[in-house]
């Protein structure tokens, strides 16, 4: 099985596995200091359980499109940089997927999947277009779950 991240592998792997290298690629791509920037909350935001989970929410947000932002460059002098640059970006959006958003409850790991190749194929190129494609992500992922929840 080649480590391309597509649906058969991340299907076929251990999520302990996954979990792991994902995290350390996303650690390469956000240096400690702007990690310890997205995650430090003012006090509004700290003073309930919601304002703190959205604030979470948000730095989450915005540190994957840090990492999906920087994964270009990371590869660009490589030999495949292009299908490095691809798998990396597979796999940090597992992270986002499974890890940070737990979105697995609500939407099938194979639709995940289909929604990535589909960003795969115009991705972009600076955080602020990928902060708007991850958001625009979630909405599609409420989106399939009201649907889903609808037939039930």
């Amino acid at each position: 099985m080649q480590l391309d991240y597509t649906f058969e592998c991340l299907n076929n792997m251990e999520r302990q596995e996954l979990e792991s290298f994902s995290e350390r690629m996303i650690s390469k791509m956000v240096p400690p200091d702007v990690m310890n920037e997205l995650f430090t909350f003012e006090a509004q935001e700290t003073e309930n359980e919601d304002r703190l989970l959205s604030a979470r929410l948000d730095a989450t947000l915005r540190m994957t499109a840090i990492a999906l932002s920087e994964l270009q460059q990371a590869f660009d002098d490589s030999e495949h940089a292009r299908q490095n640059s691809e798998r990396m970006t597979r796999l940090v959006l597992w992270h986002f997927y499974a890890v940070s958003f737990q979105l697995e409850r609500a939407i099938t790991l194979q639709t995940h999947c289909q929604q990535v190749e589909i960003i795969l194929k115009k991705t972009p190129s600076d955080v602020f277009s990928w902060v708007k494609v991850l958001t625009d992500l979630l909405h599609k992922y409420a989106e399939i779950d009201s649907a889903q929840r609808g037939e039930a």
